[in-house]
């Protein structure tokens, strides 16, 4: 798997989260006086970040840290910008700088977490992932736990991984990367009926993808149904011609 798809926290790079986004209809119509000028600007930054106007958010966000170079929303935001420019030296500052002005901000660790991951630092990835677990506040611990689970398969610690995605799937069973993991996991472990099992939780609640439909031939073929084998190549083959798993159909499985 590729990490930069996988995680779950930073926005507008492909992935899932961050701090809340304000539609366009709940933005002030009219610039604040005084001390909210700076977090009227972060909001504005953080809507056109999700509109994709990067260059326009990073003015916005500029503009919000010479109003108050204290705001953590700020910081944190206008990393998520940098991140997205691969601006990976600036990124990493004003997630630091975030984090020194709100040391308990769940979201800005899980947040960061995801970058150092993107970055390959695993362990550091890790150890901000459970500093925003520990908050017991935090909504999208789920999240933080599955977070952890990819990254420490990107080390590789399987076993490490088993135990976050087990914990992630233990607080929300639904969670559709953990179980997609969880099935690959149980697959090269050999145990192939869990696999199996894990892979038919993740069909309930996600849609297929090439990667999902290549295990489950592998998992039907080591079970001796031939049956699902001819099925799942169709559908790979039907949905995803192009794919590189589709590809793989002309080579042993």
């Amino acid at each position: 798997m590729t990490i930069r798809s996988g995680l779950v926290g930073l926005c507008m790079i492909g992935l899932i989260g961050c701090q809340s986004m304000p539609n366009e209809s709940t933005l002030p119509d009219r610039h604040p006086a005084g001390s909210k000028a700076a977090q009227y600007n972060t909001q504005l930054g953080m809507h056109y970040l999700q509109r994709g106007s990067i260059a326009t958010a990073l003015d916005k966000l500029k503009k919000a840290l010479r109003q108050d170079p204290n705001m953590s929303d700020a910081h944190s935001t206008i990393a998520l910008v940098y991140h997205r420019l691969a601006e990976h030296a600036q990124a990493r500052h004003h997630f630091e700088k975030a984090l020194s002005l709100s040391p308990k901000s769940s979201e800005i660790h899980n947040n960061f977490g995801v970058f150092l991951c993107q970055l390959r630092e695993y362990n550091k990835a890790i150890k901000h992932f459970l500093l925003a677990i520990d908050n017991p506040l935090y909504t999208r611990i789920s999240q933080a736990y599955e977070n952890a689970g990819l990254c420490a398969r990107e080390i590789p610690d399987i076993t490490l991984a088993n135990d976050y995605f087990l914990k992630a799937l233990s607080m929300t069973p639904t969670l559709p990367k953990s179980l997609l993991a969880m099935a690959q996991i149980r697959y090269q472990q050999q145990q192939y009926a869990k696999a199996k099992h894990y892979l038919t939780r993740y069909k309930q609640v996600a849609t297929w993808t090439p990667k999902a439909l290549l295990l489950a031939i592998k998992i039907a073929k080591k079970q001796g149904d031939d049956d699902a084998v001819a099925s799942y190549i169709l559908l790979l083959r039907g949905q995803f011609p192009d794919s590189e798993q589709a590809k793989q159909m002309n080579t042993s499985l």
